[in-house]
């Protein structure tokens, strides 16, 4: 099996090169046929995969959960599958990975929204415009680990609340809510244990709705996700469903896996065994040790 790394110097910039000779080295102590491929511009990456629609390659995302998602879309429908190396500001798939697979290559579940996919988390309302704020997820005078924070922080100081239209399974909830998160998988936001019982592989999709609170209990809840303690909070709300609608009589933002999306109305659905990644521990660590 052939292995293809993506390599984005306008992420990386001067670390670039130092990358590059990981790669190599790590390759070359697996024994991995490979190939190396440098993007020095956004647009460069964006038609990078288009070469690869008719191969069977393990194509290696670097970065993080962003990079992840923007190199799945690209090859969702084709027969080639996904690696990843986390070297992003969250890094909560790679995260999740590791306590549910052993190496090798596993088939996972997908969520569909819109016309793209997703396969750790969709925030939207109060999650969404943290993750979306580039002030605080890519300003490098923040330290990585506490960009997230720093956002929790901002807007929990100025957000309002948002009124959103959820329906599913014949049901239909409308009201102003914190946030709503559609979870394949267990973390966010750089660790946040938002859904502790999702899996990637269950065939299953969990959905947690936030009341619109108070300043003093959002803060509490907020803060109670990194460990999971929101599962108690009556304010928390969930709902088992494979297919609902998220709308607005506004346009608004999602969050997916990292990057930005927005609409009026988002069409989510999960589909199961979409899509195959391959996960190997010891050669991820001897890349980014």
């Amino acid at each position: 099996m052939k292995y293809i790394y993506l390599v984005n110097r306008f992420n990386f910039k001067d670390k670039t090169d130092r990358l590059v000779e990981r790669l190599k080295s790590a390759s070359e102590k697996f024994n991995r046929d490979y190939e190396i491929i440098i993007n020095d511009t956004p647009e460069e990456a964006k038609n990078t995969c288009k070469q690869f629609k008719d191969t069977e390659y393990v194509i290696t995302a670097i970065g993080g959960d962003g990079s992840i998602n923007l190199v799945l879309n690209d090859i969702v429908d084709t027969n080639n599958i996904l690696a990843y190396i986390p070297i992003g500001t969250g890094n909560d798939f790679y995260r999740a990975s590791l306590e549910e697979f052993d190496n090798g290559i596993h088939t996972t579940d997908l969520i569909k929204i819109n016309d793209r996919y997703f396969i750790n988390v969709a925030c939207f309302g109060i999650d969404a415009d943290i993750a979306n704020d580039d002030n605080f997820i890519h300003n490098n005078l923040i330290p990585q680990s506490m960009r997230y924070n720093a956002g929790v922080v901002y807007y929990f100081l100025t957000y309002k609340g948002r009124k959103l239209k959820i329906e599913y399974d014949n049901n239909t909830i409308e009201k102003d809510v914190t946030t709503v998160v559609v979870a394949n998988s267990k973390y966010y936001g750089g660790g946040y244990k938002v859904a502790p019982n999702s899996k990637i592989d269950d065939g299953k999709m969990e959905v947690y709705i936030v009341d619109k609170l108070n300043k003093v209990k959002m803060a509490s809840i907020i803060l109670s996700m990194k460990n999971a303690g929101h599962l108690n909070n009556p304010a928390l709300h969930t709902i088992n469903t494979n297919k609902l609608t998220i709308s607005s009589d506004h346009i608004f933002k999602a969050n997916i896996d990292g990057e930005a999306i927005e609409s009026d109305r988002f069409e989510i659905e999960l589909i199961e065994n979409r899509f195959r990644i391959d996960l190997n521990k010891e050669f991820i660590r001897e890349v980014i040790k």
